[in-house]
């Protein structure tokens, strides 16, 4: 009930603040698509070696932005203060990161249609010293998750009726260090994030038990703004041309 009325204070809020929703001509006009993002979430955004920004998000946004003969701005933004209030104030045109198409966050967002399908998964240190199992075993443990996503809803839905603790992180970087050090049982994240740090960080972490829930990936924008459209109409081209599949081996398939 607390998490609802919360829930209801952030959309209205949002409601209240909104600013008027950027569109197609007016991006064009000004020659620039601001994309607001967290780039702590490989391989979806992330900071690489040169300081830069980049990941798969990222690409489909410069294919949103060169359809639209613009330049895309990226501006890094906390999780907390991407969704919703970074699109609804027009502080960004756009926001990408990896971001769940939820019934509750379209009533004041427009979602692109899914670009991705993805699950809720537990990460645990590779070898699962703690033996930690789902949905087996879960009363008694401690969960950590990072906040305001939907793995945070999920595991107050799904884990603490069970007896779980659930342990909420600002940033995903933080929940990894206390599973590396042992400190939760395991950390909820999306799956391709699983492979994305087995391959960058081989014998440190594993999946453990099954998926905790299935979602989709959208593009979020002010709501009503024509951008939606011209985002799916993005999509569209880079399916049907073959592009996708090359991002999606670039960035997500397992090598």
């Amino acid at each position: 009930m607390k998490r609802a009325l919360l829930a209801l204070l952030a959309l209205t809020a949002a409601l209240q603040t909104a600013a008027h929703a950027a569109t197609v001509a007016e991006v064009k006009k000004k020659g620039v698509l601001v994309l607001g993002t967290d780039p702590t979430f490989s391989p979806f955004e992330f900071k690489g070696s040169d300081g830069q920004i980049q990941g798969f998000d990222v690409d489909i946004a410069r294919a949103v932005a060169a359809d639209l003969g613009v330049r895309l701005e990226i501006r890094a933004v906390g999780f907390g203060a991407l969704m919703p209030q970074s699109v609804t104030s027009g502080r960004v045109d756009m926001a990408m990161s990896a971001i769940t198409i939820t019934a509750e966050r379209a009533k004041v967002v427009s979602f692109s249609g899914p670009y991705y399908r993805s699950a809720q998964v537990f990460i645990v240190r590779a070898g699962n010293p703690g033996k930690f199992a789902w949905p087996a075993d879960v009363k008694g443990k401690t969960i950590g998750v990072q906040g305001n996503t939907t793995g945070q809803y999920a595991a107050g839905d799904l884990l603490k009726p069970k007896g779980a603790t659930i342990k909420v992180y600002d940033d995903f970087a933080g929940g990894l260090a206390d599973v590396r050090a042992g400190r939760v049982a395991a950390l909820i994240g999306d799956a391709p994030t699983v492979t994305d740090l087995q391959k960058r960080l081989p014998g440190q972490f594993a999946q453990a038990g099954k998926e905790l829930v299935a979602e989709d990936y959208g593009m979020v924008f002010a709501k009503g703004s024509d951008l939606a459209a011209a985002a799916n109409r993005t999509l569209a081209r880079l399916k049907a041309s073959g592009d996708y599949q090359k991002l999606l081996n670039k960035w997500i398939v397992q090598k």
